[in-house]
């Protein structure tokens, strides 16, 4: 029987799917290649600072590493769906401001086909542009005794979507591998513009516009190791090749004439690979560990190679009293995490670094086996430093998300 959050949550992905692009972000820095790379997961993974790749519960959806897919309760079905807001600051050496933005982070399904077959599906956001600023810079002039200044313009918007079709399979009794079948869609718009004073000198616009309809895939690897009788480990592993994207692309330069110049599929997405472990204590205790590594600086964009390699390094821990437990608070799971990780792309030539902490809480909304789950997680991050043309960003994100379990492979029995 279909039940009524089913029915939502289909109704929601359907209108979702129309409104995807609309994610929002004031970030000046996502004014560098296809914006800001979104990699975090969903809401178990966000409040335990993004581990994902050695994660295999029961209870949530873990598209990081598509190997997890076969970790499901067979009699199962699940969805999840989540949003957040987040409160930015960007502090420059004379320029300080606040923004807020809220977005529809993610939604997915998930469901057995066999005890050893898993099969998920879901949208997600991999990039996201959107900022609107300006500068302005004295220039040597031999017309305005000695110097001119010069403002320049900076706007931005739009982003890339994955629609996304996993499939995962156990074929013995530790070791499950998995696979993403992902369709990107979307597009992004650069504008600068440079404009002066006075009319000796001609003002000069630039538009870059990239829009994406391409596939892509990435593989996955859990393996299980049982220690003890009450002791697990769980290790993971994921990999991307480097692709060529399906693209219409232009440049558009405009000054005193306009010139139009074309770049269709002159961009690539990154190869990557990623690994982790996680180590568990009956259902009480969790801590893992990530790596990934993504080589950037062979991916083409407009043709170049202006990217730099990036890294990932990422901490998370849970703590779940009683899952079966009679107190409600029992059976909270309370989470806690970390990560550092490296920028792709550099500013005046110096790559940035971004830190951030996370902390959460998991609340079910009934007693019994894989209960719906209402998750929160809180974020604060920060990014680039006060110097000379750079800013510092500091922000605080807020999540949440809704994982629904509905049982629906239940044989009934008539007496």
């Amino acid at each position: 029987m279909i039940k009524k959050y089913t029915i939502l949550m289909i109704m929601v992905l359907g209108y979702v799917s129309g409104i995807w692009a609309q994610h929002n972000t004031s970030s000046p820095y996502t004014r560098y290649g296809y914006g800001n790379i979104l990699d975090g997961g969903f809401g178990q993974a966000r409040a335990m600072g993004g581990i994902s790749y050695g994660v295999r519960d029961k209870s949530y959806i873990n598209p990081n590493n598509p190997a997890s897919y076969t970790s499901i309760d067979s009699l199962t079905f699940r969805m999840d769906a989540g949003v957040s807001f987040q409160v930015s600051r960007f502090d420059g050496t004379d320029v300080s401001e606040t923004a807020g933005d809220g977005n529809l982070e993610f939604i997915a399904f998930q469901f057995p086909i066999k005890k050893w077959v898993a099969f998920s599906f879901g949208l997600m956001p991999y990039s996201i542009v959107g900022y609107d600023y300006q500068m302005t810079q004295e220039v040597p002039s031999s017309i305005s005794a000695g110097s001119l200044k010069n403002t320049y313009k900076y706007e931005g918007s739009g982003g890339i979507t994955q629609l996304y079709a996993g499939l995962a399979f156990r074929p013995i009794k530790y070791i499950s591998l998995g696979g993403n079948f992902q369709f990107n869609f979307g597009s992004v718009t650069h504008t600068s513009m440079s404009t002066f004073p006075i009319n000796y000198y001609y003002s000069t616009t630039m538009e870059r516009k990239f829009q994406v309809k391409d596939i892509s895939g990435n593989f996955g690897l859990q393996v299980e190791v049982p220690i003890k009788e009450k002791h697990k480990l769980s290790l993971g592993g994921v990999f991307q090749m480097e692709s060529q994207m399906n693209t219409d692309a232009t440049q558009t330069i405009i000054t005193t004439d306009t010139i139009v110049l074309n770049f269709d599929n002159n961009f690539d997405t990154p190869m990557y690979f990623g690994a982790g472990f996680v180590y568990t204590y009956l259902e009480e205790f969790l801590f893992g560990f990530d790596y990934k590594r993504e080589v950037w600086s062979d991916a083409r964009f407009f043709g170049e190679t202006p990217f730099t390699d990036r890294n990932k390094f990422c901490i998370g821990a849970q703590y779940l009293p009683d899952a079966n437990g009679r107190a409600y608070f029992q059976r909270v799971a309370y989470r806690l995490g970390a990560n550092f990780s490296s920028s792709y792309y550099k500013v005046n030539g110096e790559q940035l670094n971004l830190f951030s902490l996370t902390t959460g809480w998991g609340f079910p909304l009934k007693k019994g086996l894989n209960p719906t789950m209402i998750n929160i997680s809180f974020e604060y991050g920060h990014n680039g430093a006060i110097k000379d043309n750079q800013l510092r960003e500091q922000y605080f994100k807020f999540t949440l998300n809704a994982t629904i379990n509905e049982r629906w492979f239940v044989k009934r029995k008539l007496n």
